[in-house]
């Protein structure tokens, strides 16, 4: 499953959004750029296991990245 995802350095780290009508709308922070887009990962995983119905474990999100300009 590919998602999209925009990523912003800030000036204490990096920022990561997402929002889709399967996950909803999503922003985490982290101090690297490779930490924010696995903690982006984790939650699209754990919001997308939340409905058993499908039976997927979403073992395999891969996320699109776009960069954003760094907020001052």
């Amino acid at each position: 499953m590919r998602l999209a995802c925009t990523v912003t350095r800030l000036p204490g780290g990096w920022m990561a959004t997402h929002n889709s009508r399967e996950a909803g709308q999503i922003e985490v922070r982290a101090l690297t750029r490779g930490e924010v887009i696995e903690k982006i990962k984790g939650e699209i995983r754990y919001r997308l296991e939340l409905c058993p119905c499908t039976g997927d474990t979403y073992q395999h999100i891969d996320i699109d990245v776009t960069e954003s300009p760094s907020r001052a």
